[in-house]
C-alpha cells in the first residue's frame, strides 16, 4: 500500500487495514510505503507553499518515479502492534460514540502522529458548548455565516474566494473537504427549518449544467444573523452534519466541543 503523510490518506490506511484483515490477510504479507511531503517535484510547487494546520494535500505523485521504485524495493510490512493499533484506529473513528478516538487524539498513540492535526480538523465540525453553557455553531458553519452577507448574493465560489482572514481559514478546512462540500453544507442550511437561517436563490450559471458552484447564490437571513452572534437555542436549530461515525447538530447524538477540546453529550 502507498501511502502519504496527508490526513485522508492516514485514515484511508486505517481503514484499508481493517478490510484487509476481514479478508483473512495477515499483517506480514501487507506491504506499507510511507511518502513524506516534497516540495519542488511539480511546477505548481517550485518552493514549500505555505502548509496548513491540516494536511490533505500530500499525493504520491509528487514524487519523482525513481523515488517511487526505489521505495517501493525497501518497503516491508509494518510491525504487528502498529497494525493492529491501525484498525483500532479505524474502529474507533467509524463508531457512533466518538469518545474514545478522541481521547486517542488527545492523548496520543505511539506510531501515529497524525491524531492531534486530525482531531483539530474534526473539531471543527462539532457544535460549541461555552464555559458559561451557551450553545454555538460549529467552528466551520460559524466562518461561512460571518463571509456570507444579508445584502449581498454570494455564490459558492464567491465566498470560496474570500479574501479576509476567515476566507483563508475557511480555505485551511476545504484543503480536506474539498469545494463541493461548502456547496452542499450552504444548500443544507438554506433548506433547514421553515424560517432558513440562509436564503437560496437561482444563480448565475443553470443547474444540471456542470457548474454546481455557480448555479446557486446564498445570503444570510436576520434568523442566520442570531444564530451567528447570539448563538443557538437548541442542537437542531443547525442542519446535522455526518462527521466519522457519528453526526454533528443532532438530537439523537448531541455531541458538543468543550473549551478544552474535548467532546461531551449535552
Amino acid at each position: 500500500m502507498w501511502t502519504t503523510e496527508s490526513l485522508d490518506d492516514r485514515v484511508n490506511l486505517w481503514r484499508i487495514c481493517s478490510y484487509l484483515r476481514g479478508l483473512k490477510i495477515r499483517s506480514n504479507d501487507v506491504l506499507i510505503v510511507e511518502f513524506e511531503r516534497v516540495h519542488g517535484t511539480m511546477r505548481r510547487f517550485p518552493e514549500p507553499p505555505r502548509i496548513p494546520p491540516f494536511d490533505c494535500t500530500g499525493s504520491v505523485a509528487h514524487h519523482p518515479d525513481e523515488v517511487l521504485l526505489d521505495r517501493l524495493g525497501k518497503a516491508r510490512p509494518w510491525p504487528v502492534e502498529r497494525y493492529e493499533g491501525a484498525i483500532r484506529l479505524w474502529e474507533s473513528y467509524a463508531d457512533e460514540n466518538p469518545l474514545p478516538f478522541v481521547e486517542s487524539c488527545i492523548s496520543g498513540v505511539e506510531g501515529f502522529p497524525e491524531l492531534a492535526s486530525l482531531w483539530a480538523l474534526l473539531s471543527c465540525f462539532f457544535p460549541r458548548k461555552t464555559a458559561e453553557g451557551a450553545l454555538r455553531l460549529s467552528r466551520y458553519d460559524d466562518l461561512l455565516l460571518n463571509i456570507l452577507s444579508v445584502e449581498e448574493w454570494q455564490t459558492p465560489v464567491k465566498v470560496i474566494c474570500n479574501k479576509s482572514q476567515l476566507g483563508l481559514e475557511l480555505i485551511d478546512l476545504m484543503s480536506c473537504t474539498g469545494d463541493l462540500f461548502l456547496g452542499d453544507r450552504l444548500a443544507q442550511w438554506a433548506k433547514h427549518d421553515v424560517s432558513a437561517a440562509v436564503e437560496r436563490a437561482p444563480g448565475p450559471k443553470p443547474p444540471n449544467a456542470g457548474y454546481p458552484l455557480l448555479s446557486e447564490v446564498y445570503r444570510l437571513t436576520e434568523r442566520g444573523m442570531r444564530l451567528r452572534d447570539k448563538g443557538l437555542d437548541e442542537l437542531t436549530d443547525a442542519p446535522s452534519l455526518p462527521i466519522a461515525g457519528t453526526e454533528a447538530y443532532s438530537a439523537s447524538a448531541p455531541w458538543v466541543l468543550l473549551d478544552d477540546g474535548r467532546l461531551a453529550r449535552l
